[in-house]
């Protein structure tokens, strides 16, 4: 439980690190995107490694956390116009 609890705690600064330097360097949408992808990254390995951690990592789970972080990419990509 309280494991689940650390890991829920890393993902959520994970995001909100994302989301603030994405704010930070707002007037630079090269940068945004950079942020993006690597918040998008990290929110892939932390499934993956939460999931190999909790003996539950399957191969659906895998694809999940991929396309969750490829959407994103997309989304990003077509919202700030590149």
């Amino acid at each position: 439980m309280k494991q689940s609890v650390i890991h829920f705690l890393v993902l959520i600064a994970i995001l909100v690190a994302g989301v603030l330097t994405f704010i930070a360097v707002r007037p630079n949408t090269t940068i945004q995107l950079f942020v993006g992808i690597i918040t998008a990254v990290a929110y892939v390995l932390w499934g993956l490694t939460h999931h190999a951690i909790k003996k539950d990592l399957h191969q659906k789970v895998m694809v999940e956390y991929l396309l969750i972080g490829v959407i994103a990419i997309v989304l990003l990509v077509t919202m700030l116009g590149f």
